[in-house]
């Protein structure tokens, strides 16, 4: 099957049985459900801009030659990183950079997998290092949407898994039976889980010896019997959109998967019980360097929009002659610019790994991902400070609608734009800065590359010493008594 349309995406969701759970009750069609209805339609529009643009979009599948996306591909020059970032980048400015877990977040984790499966293999996982080789292919061709879960859910962090709440909440592996294994208890975060054909559980963080039952890796689909999704509260607004133009349609949802001893077959699984091979899937295969490539192309894209609603704000209300508003615009740029170039390096930097995929020069990455959880609130947070009270002069399209225009044209109006004109600006960077979804994607933000505290201080344990030390040691040596 070639890259699939709009309309054979929601009609894949729509005939699954998968157990999603939302405010008690079981949704049986995410596509009909008001709460997720906006942004199944907004996940559609993304599959029909393969089809729009396919010369950003689509590559030629190496099995049958048939169109399928780009971010399945692995790397083999840095032109393919280039064409890989530009299709990340045109699907995340089709949603200002707000939606984090689009489909290409996970094509680019399994294509990294794929193309080293020889790490699982090295590592006494043979049959393991087949399946994700060819589960690449099934969700490279199939164009299949996909979530994970990475971590534990948050019983007590201070110990590890088989001691949280007596080993019986953290996701395991309990047998092994003719057919696969058998895993129980719960994972988390499952993002754009009411929007995704299977489901992958791969190493999000490093496992400590003797967590063998907890180091697995596999991949199911989202109605395979057993499996559940509690999500959280909705973020979506059943609004016009002229109010709510991104909370309409790009409420992602996050859920927790509960896996109630569900099997899973031998042929999906990649990891079975075994933390060597399952650290190193993680740190042999490169994937940070991959997966920070397509997180920070979309925080780019994030910080731009930033930038322009910012820039139109300040200009529109006539604050950008200020000095202190300049300051502010300047911050913004430095950030959205830092990031683009912190892209560009990694990108000219690239060389090929052990097993001939070219891999970005994660140096910079490793920078972004500590400042990026700073950043992006900071934003957020300067928007505000421009935007001041005028966030709350935002007349709703029923008022614009209402016996009220007269006099909301008249009062409404800014130095730079018409009273509607200045309205639909200011709501749109409300939903952007302090609605519930803006509320969420801070804490999602903040969160779902690592904290900023651990990243930095992991910064600062990878960051090459020796031609730093050397510098300073040429100056030591001079001050010989």
């Amino acid at each position: 099957m070639p890259a699939r349309t709009g309309e054979q995406f929601l009609s894949g969701l729509a005939s699954d049985n998968r157990k999603l759970w939302f405010d008690g009750e079981l949704v049986e069609d995410v596509t009909a459900h008001p709460q997720f209805a906006g942004a199944a339609k907004a996940m559609a529009e993304l599959f029909d801009a393969q089809y729009a643009d396919p010369d950003i979009h689509l590559m030629p599948s190496p099995a049958d030659g048939k169109p399928v996306h780009i971010t399945h591909i692995i790397p083999k020059t840095k032109d393919d990183l280039r064409n890989r970032q530009a299709a990340i980048r045109a699907w995340a400015e089709m949603s200002a950079g707000t939606r984090g877990r689009t489909p290409d977040y996970l094509n680019v984790t399994i294509a990294c997998f794929a193309g080293r499966a020889d790490v699982l293999a090295k590592h006494g996982q043979e049959e393991g290092a087949k399946n994700i080789q060819a589960y690449h292919a099934l969700v490279r061709d199939s164009d299949l949407s996909t979530t994970h879960v990475l971590v534990n859910p948050q019983v007590d962090r201070s110990v590890t898994e088989d001691k949280q709440a007596g080993g019986e909440v953290a996701m395991k592996k309990i047998a092994e039976t003719e057919h696969g294994i058998v895993v129980h208890g719960a994972k988390m975060l499952a993002t754009l889980a009411p929007y995704s054909d299977e489901l992958i559980v791969y190493p999000g963080y490093l496992l400590p010896e003797g967590a063998d039952n907890y180091a697995v890796s596999f991949a199911i689909p989202m109605d395979t019997p057993g499996l559940s999704f509690l999500c959280r509260d909705s973020y979506a607004r059943v609004a016009d959109p002229h109010d709510y133009p991104l909370s309409t349609k790009f409420d992602e949802q996050d859920a927790v998967a509960i896996f109630d001893n569900v099997e899973v077959p031998w042929d999906r699984v990649f990891v079975s019980g075994d933390v060597t091979a399952y650290n190193a899937m993680q740190i042999e295969a490169n994937w940070r360097a991959h997966i920070i490539h397509q997180a920070m192309t979309r925080a780019w894209t994030k910080l731009d929009f930033g930038f322009g609603l910012a820039h139109m704000i300040s200009e529109t209300t006539g604050v950008n002659t200020f000095g202190h508003v300049q300051e502010k615009l300047g911050e913004i740029w430095h950030y959205a610019e830092m990031t683009r170039s912190g892209i560009v390096s990694a990108v000219e930097g690239a060389k090929p790994d052990e097993g001939g995929i070219i891999t970005p020069d994660e140096r910079s990455f490793i920078a972004l991902r500590g400042l990026m959880p700073k950043w992006t609130p900071r934003v957020s947070e300067l928007i505000q400070l421009i935007g001041g009270g005028g966030f709350m002069a935002t007349p709703s399209a029923k008022d614009m609608r209402g016996p009220m225009r007269e006099y909301i044209d008249k009062y409404y109006q800014a130095k730079g734009a018409d009273a509607e004109e200045r309205i639909r600006l200011f709501r749109l960077a409300w939903d952007f800065v302090g609605s519930e979804l803006a509320g969420r994607n801070e804490l999602y933000e903040r969160f779902y590359l690592g904290d900023s505290f651990r990243m930095t201080s992991l910064a600062y344990e990878l960051a090459p010493k020796e031609k730093h030390e050397a510098l300073v040691k040429s100056f030591l040596s001079k001050m010989e008594l």
